[in-house]
């Protein structure tokens, strides 16, 4: 499947990074539109119920660049179209998000949650949010016009340790995006973003351009042929999956149709502000390293927890990011596929396993039923996490 921010993970796709220098709005001089009069109208005016458009997106990596576009319909209460130039169908019918892989011939679903934002809440959602945030600041508003519609163009610094990685995930929320942000000379820890910039329908202030640009690799999509209220048909959103899949119209043995699809089941996902919010939560101890064994340089950056319904597994991750890259240690109640293929080692009184992958090193172990692992960027090493491991209370240490 390709890499696309619609259908790559979950729902939102891409969202604007518009927040100001400090808590609340902050208003550039000039004659013109400021950033607290467009929070105020993310604050009071209503939403498109739905749109469609051809989105455009297109990334430069270290000079190699890669586009490709989607056919997108869009709406409010949940359901979506998107149709990809390479013939991938992904339709949302409000319960189920579909996708028919024309390569394999092969009908997959993941379920919908019905309290999670659909696509066309999520871009407008997280605008709202950034316009709030105090960590990326508004350096320029304008009134411009781009292809030919008018718009408000805003241009952000964002924080001094967001990488092009990073700042991707934050854009996406909690959506599956995939940006081919690798090549044979990755060096991740260098792709620093420098520089956001996004395009905003006068009218509706829908995101019809977002640019996230940094030293050696960056990010812009573009939504073209956009219409707001189209008046979208029905439908358009309904998937019959034995329409389009000659597998699932294979007779089974006893002579019955084959109606079962494969479902990819999503882990649900929470965040919080410490560990110990975390740890009230979940039927186990979250580990937390030492302060003195996390590397120089790199501060505490949220904790998550996932749940995994398919592996009847709960984990909780702790972040912890810097200028010089990401490190981050998982307790989990159950075994995780990580750090296969490494080699062994002793971590306090438990044999674990460390390996080193195209992101960094990676070490697990188990200890009285719990799984305990640790990630460090390549920036710090296999001791940075071999200190991280052995500074872990109750982890076998």
């Amino acid at each position: 499947m390709p890499s696309s921010p619609l259908h790559r993970r979950s729902l939102p796709i891409v969202v604007l990074v518009v927040a100001l220098l400090a808590a609340g709005c902050v208003a550039l001089p000039g004659d013109g539109v400021t950033g607290e009069e467009i929070a105020d109208r993310f604050e009071s005016d209503e939403a498109p119920t739905e749109v469609s458009a051809t989105l455009e997106v297109r990334t430069v990596v270290d000079g190699e660049t890669t586009e490709y576009e989607e056919e997108v319909w869009l709406r409010e209460e949940g359901t979506s179209r998107i149709e990809t130039g390479d013939g991938h169908l992904i339709v949302t019918d409000g319960d189920r998000r579909w996708h028919h892989d024309p390569e394999t011939d092969s009908v997959s679903y993941v379920e919908i949650d019905p309290n999670s934002p659909s696509a066309l809440e999520g871009l407008y959602g997280q605008q709202e949010r950034y316009l709030t945030d105090d960590s990326y600041a508004l350096t320029d508003v304008e009134e411009t016009t781009f292809g030919g519609r008018e718009t408000y163009r805003l241009a952000f610094d964002p924080p001094e340790n967001e990488t092009i990685e990073r700042s991707i995930d934050v854009l996406v929320g909690d959506t599956e995006y995939t940006v081919p942000l690798e090549t044979s000379d990755r060096d991740v820890a260098d792709r620093h973003t420098e520089r956001i910039e996004v395009w905003l329908d006068r009218e509706t202030l829908f995101p019809v351009s977002h640019r996230v640009v940094g030293e050696s690799a960056e990010l812009e999509t573009t939504y073209t042929d956009l219409e707001i209220e189209p008046g979208l048909e029905d439908d358009l959103f309904e998937f019959d999956p034995s329409s389009v899949s000659d597998e699932a119209n294979d007779e089974s043995n006893d002579g019955s149709e084959a109606d079962e699809f494969e479902e990819i089941v999503l882990p649900s996902i929470e965040e919080f502000e410490s560990v110990g919010e975390a740890d009230e939560t979940v039927p186990f101890a979250v580990a937390e390293p030492e302060p003195d064994a996390v590397p120089d340089g790199v501060e505490l950056d949220g904790v998550s927890r996932y749940e995994f319904p398919d592996e009847n597994r709960t984990q909780v991750s702790v972040f912890y990011r810097g200028g010089d890259g990401t490190t981050s240690v998982t307790t989990s109640d159950g075994p995780r596929t990580f750090a296969t293929g490494g080699e062994s080692i002793e971590i306090g009184t438990a044999t674990g396993s460390i390996a080193t992958t195209d992101e960094g090193t990676e070490l697990q172990w188990s200890c009285e039923n719990l799984y305990y692992s640790v990630f460090v960027d390549d920036a710090f090493g296999d001791d940075a996490a071999v200190d991280l491991a052995e500074s872990i209370p109750d982890g076998c240490s």
